[in-house]
């Protein structure tokens, strides 16, 4: 169940909050002068939203990989390889972010 709680009343309540989001009972969005800033999920919706962007980010590295090797007959050598770092390097921060994030 989804509930919507301030964080005036989370700083109060955060107790009931986190046993109910940790036995599954309800997920909540934070809301900070009404407007949502952040949610409270369970460690096992957050590990799987983390599998989820790394997999996603797999993925766009895979598809930037292949189509810098279709351009690959157009751009200079030193270029492709210029262009296949920088995308090694974005696919391996956003991994660092994530296993900083646990």
């Amino acid at each position: 169940m989804l509930k919507v709680i301030s964080t005036t009343d989370l700083r109060t309540e955060i107790r009931r909050v986190l046993n109910e989001v940790g036995y599954g009972q309800a997920e909540y969005v934070v809301e900070k002068f009404g407007e949502p800033t952040a949610a409270i999920i369970s460690l096992e919706d957050f590990r799987l939203l983390q599998a989820i962007k790394q997999q996603r980010a797999a993925s766009t590295l895979r598809e930037t990989l292949a189509s810098i090797r279709a351009q690959a007959r157009e751009i200079d050598p030193t270029e492709l390889d210029a262009l296949i770092e920088e995308a090694r390097t974005d696919f391996y921060r956003q991994r660092s972010d994530q296993a900083d994030a646990h």
